[in-house]
């Protein structure tokens, strides 16, 4: 068996980018990073299938063990009261000729806790769209008619118990909210942050808002931390921890995404080569 290069993390507000499956992130030492936050691929949702089949999936269940598999690397990754967040909403589907809803955030909570992880409060984002009024079904008759899925999870888990510091800790001073912000940020629903849709040549769509990742980062993060996102996407994680003087490590395994990831970062100069 060969051996793991050990890496040496970046400096504060740098970025690194790595190829490949958020499931063996083999080139970051155990207890390494300080928090997660990622939004994952959402099972049963089809802009994700090809992706899921890709990775040996075909089924509901078979998509959750994928992510539970990645929590469960995030587990080794995560320093002692280290914090994983996951972004995640429920799917909509027909399924053997059944529409039904797919719990996924239910099926989050059971992953990341097998994974070892202690679920906490969790937070209900409600999304303004541009249809406020929109519905499923039948319209003004009853009872054929469905509620409309708005909103999304924020799960927080921790590892373990709480995360320590020395007392006085300088990072951990300098790294504090206001109080309208703490009032604020941690109340259950969250109704302020608007959706970001990512419309592109290359058909990957999400509405990771990059205000959403940065509230995330600074209520679970301290300065210096390494703050990783293993299903990186478009950077929308990575942009917000660097810009919060944290450091920052994505994993993307779809090369076309990860190019176009390492030109953000280099257009944003995070990585060496920028203009």
């Amino acid at each position: 068996m060969g051996c793991v290069p050990i890496v040496t993390l970046p400096r504060v507000g740098e970025v690194r980018l790595i190829p490949g499956d958020a499931r063996r992130i083999g080139s970051l030492p155990d207890a390494s990073v300080g928090l997660v936050v990622t939004s994952p691929p959402y099972p049963m949702i089809p802009q994700w299938d090809d992706l899921f089949r890709d990775l040996g999936a075909t089924d509901y269940a078979g998509m959750h063990r994928i992510l539970a598999d990645a929590y469960r690397e995030c587990h080794r990754l995560l320093v002692p009261g280290g914090l994983l967040v996951v972004n995640i909403g429920d799917a909509l589907r027909t399924e053997g000729g059944t529409f039904r809803l797919w719990p996924n955030h239910a099926e989050t909570l059971r992953g990341a806790e097998e994974a070892g992880f202690t679920p906490l409060p969790y937070v209900l984002w409600k999304k303004p769209t541009n249809k406020p009024n929109a519905f499923l079904g039948s319209g003004f008759l009853p009872p054929n008619a469905y509620v409309t899925l708005d909103c999304e999870f924020i799960l927080p888990f921790r590892k373990g118990g709480l995360r320590r510091f020395p007392p006085h800790d300088a990072a951990r001073a300098a790294s504090r909210f206001d109080r309208e912000e703490r009032d604020r940020w941690f109340s259950q629903i969250w109704s302020d942050l608007r959706g970001a849709p990512q419309r592109a040549p290359h058909g990957r769509t999400g509405a990771f808002p990059a205000a959403l990742a940065e509230r995330l980062v600074r209520m679970f993060s301290v300065i210096g931390d390494t703050v990783l996102d293993p299903f990186a996407g478009t950077g929308t994680t990575l942009w917000a921890a660097a810009r919060w003087r944290r450091n920052a490590v994505g994993v993307e395994r779809d090369p076309a995404a990860f190019a176009r990831l390492r030109e953000t970062a280099r257009a944003l100069g995070y990585l060496p080569g920028a203009p």
